[in-house]
């Protein structure tokens, strides 16, 4: 099915559903290079203290990017009922602050691990850990796969039949071909926050008009 079919399809009812399922990557909690490294928006004031020691600027500064993930990343759109899949590097804190970091974000959460995930992989605060997922979506006309890992990958199951795929790990510096799309916070195309499936929806509907699939959907071969 084309997405612009898919898109004919979608309800108030089936939009409103989307709405509340959520995709995510690269938090990087408990990393506070991050912030120089990808331009984050995070800045502390420590109130003119010129002596203020190194380690505890770092600090202070580790906090402040924690609660800018929560408040103004993650729960400004994820509430509790809602579904999130976070597609790996959620934190690189010790299991114990990873956890607490965890407890504090909204939603119903799956883990697809990603390479700074080890200290979380046996974590009970998922609903599901995975190495990848493939993702369906199905209701009424509206039928939707994707493929969720970490990493981008060039070829990805029910490809050639119109699955999509969605990753991380690359930070917004690499868009990867066909129906992909980087769901990281650092990737300018989506912003500080997590995308829904009726946004990633719409992205797709778009990047189908620029390629132009009929070739590429009617070649099936797995």
């Amino acid at each position: 099915m084309y997405i612009k079919d898919i898109i004919e399809n979608i309800t108030p009812e089936i939009r409103e559903e989307m709405e509340t399922i959520w995709f995510t990557a690269d938090l990087h909690q408990g990393h506070p290079k991050i912030i120089n490294i990808c331009n984050r928006p995070v800045y502390i004031d420590y109130k003119g203290e010129k002596n203020i020691k190194n380690r505890d600027y770092k600090y202070l500064l580790m906090k402040t990017h924690d609660e800018w993930l929560v408040k103004e990343v993650f729960n400004k759109y994820v509430l509790p009922k809602h579904a999130v899949f976070i597609l790996g590097d959620l934190s690189l804190a010790k299991k114990l602050e990873a956890e607490k970091f965890i407890d504090r974000l909204n939603g119903n959460k799956f883990l697809i691990l990603g390479n700074h995930d080890a200290n979380i992989h046996t974590s009970t605060r998922f609903s599901q850990i995975t190495q990848i997922k493939d993702f369906k979506f199905r209701r009424d006309k509206v039928q939707i796969e994707i493929v969720l890992a970490h990493y981008p990958m060039a070829s990805w199951n029910k490809k050639p039949h119109g699955a999509w795929h969605l990753y991380g790990h690359v930070h917004g510096r690499f868009k990867n071909s066909g129906l992909s799309l980087d769901v990281g916070i650092d990737n300018s195309e989506i912003g500080y926050k997590p995308i829904n499936l009726y946004e990633v929806a719409l992205i797709m509907e778009q990047k189908e008009k620029k390629i132009g699939l009929g070739i590429y959907y009617d070649n099936k071969v797995d």
